[in-house]
C-alpha cells in the first residue's frame, strides 16, 4: 500500500488504523465529519478531506486521489430511531459507501476495498437477523458490495467487528466506564446473562492490514470474516473479575437495568481471517489500563 483513503478516519478504530498507516509510511487521506479534532492530535501528515454532509464528492476525492486501497470504516449508529436518524444511517452507512464502490470502479487502477460490519447483522447461528436499524443498513451495504464485486471486479472483503478497545477510547463503551469509574460508584448494570467477544484495538488494525495485504497479492478469500476474541465472555463473570483485580472497588448493581429489545445473548463466530489472531488478552489489558489511569489520577492530585 502506497495511498489509500480511510474513510470515518476520525472514529476510534478509523484514527488508531491511519496512525498504524502513517507509521508504515503510507499516503493517507481521511474521510471526516467536522469532527476531526482527534486526527489532528496524531499527525499533521494525515490529509483530512471533510465532506460536511456532501457524500457525493468522495467521488470527486477519489478521483483525484487515485487510491490503491479504500478501508471503510465511517457508520452512523442512533438510537432512538426518528425520521432524521432514518436519512443518517442510510446516507452514512450507504449512500457514502456506494459513491465510494462507484468511484473506484472509475480509477485508472481499481482500488482493493476493505469494509466492516457488525455481529449484529445475524444470529447464533450466521442467519441475517438484524437486531437494529444500523445493523440493517450494514447488512443492505453488503448486497451492493456484491454486486461491484461481481459485475465490476471491485476486489473486496468484510471484516465484521465485535466489541472493541483500547487506550486513547472515548466512546461511552461500558468497558471505559468501569476503568474510568471513581472507586465506590455505583454501575447499574442488566442480570449480565449475555456473551460477548472483546478485541482490543492493535488486533483490530491489524486485521485490517492483513486483509489489505491479502487482496493486493490476491489470494483467495472469502467475501466475509469475522475478528472475534478466541473465546466468548458471560458478562457478569467477566465484569465481577475485573472489578477484583482492578481494585475498582465500584458497586455493581446487577438487574438494575432491564435487557434492550435487540440484545444479543449468544454471538455469532463466524470463520476468522486467515493467519489472524485476537492475541491480546483483555482482561490484562484492562487490569492494565485501570492501573495507568489510577497512576494518572495521583500524579494529578
Amino acid at each position: 500500500m502506497k495511498r489509500v483513503i480511510v474513510s470515518g478516519g476520525n472514529g476510534f478504530i478509523g484514527s488508531s488504523l491511519v496512525k498504524r498507516l502513517l507509521g508504515e509510511g503510507v499516503e493517507v487521506h481521511a474521510l471526516v465529519n467536522e469532527n476531526f479534532q482527534r486526527l489532528k492530535t496524531i499527525s499533521e501528515d494525515v490529509h483530512i478531506h471533510e465532506l460536511r454532509g456532501e457524500l457525493q464528492s468522495a467521488v470527486e476525492i477519489v478521483d483525484r486521489v487515485q487510491p490503491d486501497t479504500i478501508f471503510h470504516l465511517a457508520a452512523v449508529y442512533q438510537e432512538p430511531v426518528s425520521a432524521d436518524c432514518v436519512l443518517s444511517m442510510i446516507n452514512g452507512n450507504l449512500t457514502l459507501g456506494a459513491c465510494l464502490l462507484f468511484a473506484a470502479t472509475q480509477c485508472a487502477r481499481q482500488p482493493v476495498f476493505v469494509n466492516t460490519g457488525t455481529y449484529w447483522q445475524f444470529d447464533r447461528d450466521a442467519e441475517y437477523a438484524p437486531n437494529t436499524l444500523y445493523a440493517a443498513t450494514k447488512h443492505a451495504f453488503q448486497d451492493l458490495l456484491h454486486f461491484y464485486r461481481e459485475r465490476n471486479g471491485v476486489a473486496s472483503v468484510t471484516l465484521i467487528l465485535y466489541e472493541t478497545f483500547g487506550g486513547g477510547d472515548t466512546r461511552n463503551k461500558l468497558w471505559r466506564r468501569l476503568v474510568t469509574a471513581t472507586e465506590g460508584t455505583r454501575v447499574p448494570l442488566s442480570e449480565g446473562e449475555q456473551q460477548f467477544h472483546l478485541v482490543h484495538i492493535d488486533d483490530v488494525v491489524n486485521a485490517f492490514v492483513l486483509a489489505a495485504q491479502m487482496l493486493h497479492t490476491g489470494e483467495p478469500m472469502e467475501p466475509l470474516y469475522t475478528l472475534h476474541s478466541p473465546s466468548a465472555q458471560k458478562l457478569r463473570p467477566f465484569v465481577e473479575e475485573l472489578n477484583r483485580r482492578a481494585e475498582l472497588g465500584l458497586e455493581l448493581q446487577w438487574g438494575a437495568l432491564p435487557y434492550w429489545e435487540g440484545q444479543v445473548f449468544v454471538p455469532w463466530q463466524g470463520q476468522t481471517l486467515p493467519g489472524w489472531t485476537a492475541s491480546v488478552d483483555a482482561m490484562t489489558e484492562l487490569v492494565a489500563l485501570a492501573s495507568e489511569r489510577k497512576v494518572a489520577s495521583g500524579a494529578r492530585d
